[in-house]
């Protein structure tokens, strides 16, 4: 292997500013303050959520109980795994060019802990190569047992039953296939619905680093500090060739995880959580662009969840991309490392997915300070491992992920 990828997390620090990292976290966070506003209008706002039920094409992880439903009360102390789906559908208007394919680029697997003290994001890849399991969709047909990247899962079922419930149903039994995990809710983002929650909120202010020209994204952004509209916040997000951009997806990754903070930034910034107009509309443009599990999809479950959350400490809000390296055969693709075992099976037990080492405690002796640990006489190396890890969390604040330039 060429080249190897560290799993990189990403906390949420102590600051106002240091806020939840996805677009979905976040809506979880405006109905947690929401109130009077929610319920006032909340025949209307319900009428905004596109909910679809795919129970029934969801073949259940192997061990796990199949009658074991998902929870619905989120305070009933029950660990949660949230499946986010972000698809690049043209079927909203919101992209106007000359693909018709619908490919879901964008997997992000949310865990809620049990005492809603945590909420850990974890990114996969695209171009991650898997195995993918046998799945069937609404038509009838079988999608059979392959090898391929992570995101022809969704693609191929959504041509094979052509409707999102089979691609999303597919989508869910691959994470659950390559997590061990189940899946317990999902939303579906997709690119129209994410310009109008951009728009919403009147732009989002954001530093580019360097300048961006990307044809294909129809993205052409100067360096420096600006607001970002619906339709450039969306290029930014998608934008993979182009001078500035790498053309790697893990890079895309790390704009999306810069673009969502800066989102949520805006949303506290301009008091949107106070402001009972700018909420609705806000709450208005989100709930009509996503498409989620039925279990999801009621205002009063969100708002319960949102409401067990509202103690949560940011410093607990970690976000992560799967450990990769490159595959052999093809370096545009990759593989997940071992250390993505670690990941999957902390969320599996509800443990944190970082784990924090404690320094070694201190001792005197005679005057001078020692520790518990112990010297060899090999020597120490200043060469960094290439083998990713997720006890090195590589943490990053919000105002790293989101600077001001």
């Amino acid at each position: 292997m060429a080249r190897s990828g560290s799993g990189t997390p990403r906390h949420a620090g102590s600051r106002a500013r240091h806020r939840l990292r996805t677009a979905a976290v976040a809506i979880v966070g405006l109905l947690a303050f929401s109130g009077t506003a929610v319920a006032a209008t909340y025949n209307q706002l319900q009428g905004e959520v596109d909910a679809l039920d795919v129970g029934e094409l969801i073949d259940p992880p192997e061990g796990a109980d199949a009658t074991t439903a998902p929870p619905v009360d989120p305070n009933a102390g029950t660990p949660l795994n949230i499946l986010i789906i972000g698809s690049d559908s043209r079927a909203d208007g919101a992209v106007n060019d000359s693909f018709d394919s619908v490919l879901a680029d964008t997997h992000i697997v949310a865990h809620i802990s049990a005492d809603r003290s945590r909420v850990e994001l974890v990114s996969i890849p695209r171009d991650v190569m898997v195995d993918i399991p046998q799945c069937r969709t609404t038509s009838g047909t079988t999608v059979y047992a392959r090898f391929g990247m992570y995101n022809s899962a969704f693609a191929e079922a959504f041509v094979a039953g052509g409707d999102k419930e089979s691609a999303i149903a597919c989508d869910i039994n691959l994470a659950q296939s390559v997590t061990g995990l189940t899946i317990d809710g999902w939303v579906l983002v997709e690119m129209g619905g994410f310009v109008k929650m951009v728009d919403a909120l009147g732009g989002v202010d954001i530093c580019i680093p360097e300048p961006i020209s990307a044809p294909k994204a129809n993205l052409e952004l100067e360096a420096g500090q600006q607001t970002l509209n619906g339709e450039d916040a969306l290029g930014y997000a998608r934008a993979r060739s182009g001078d500035g951009l790498s053309g790697s997806d893990p890079d895309r990754i790390e704009r999306q995880q810069h673009l969502m903070s800066a989102m949520v930034d805006e949303v506290l910034s301009r008091n949107v959580l106070t402001d009972g107009p700018a909420l609705y509309q806000m709450l208005r443009a989100a709930l009509g662009s996503l498409t989620m599990s039925s279990n999801l999809a009621s205002l009063n479950d969100m708002a319960g969840l949102a409401l067990s959350l509202r103690s949560l400490d940011l410093d607990n809000v970690t976000f992560m991309t799967t450990p990769f390296a490159e595959y052999a055969p093809d370096p545009n693709r990759l593989v997940f490392t071992s250390e993505v075992e670690v990941i999957w099976e902390r969320m599996a037990a509800d443990e944190p997915i970082v784990q924090v080492e404690e320094e070694p405690e201190a001792a005197t002796d005679g005057g001078e300070t020692t520790t518990d640990t112990e010297t060899t006489d090999e020597p120490s190396s200043d060469e960094p491992s290439t083998e990713p890890t997720t006890e090195d969390s590589g943490a990053a604040s919000a105002g790293d992920l989101n600077p001001v330039c």
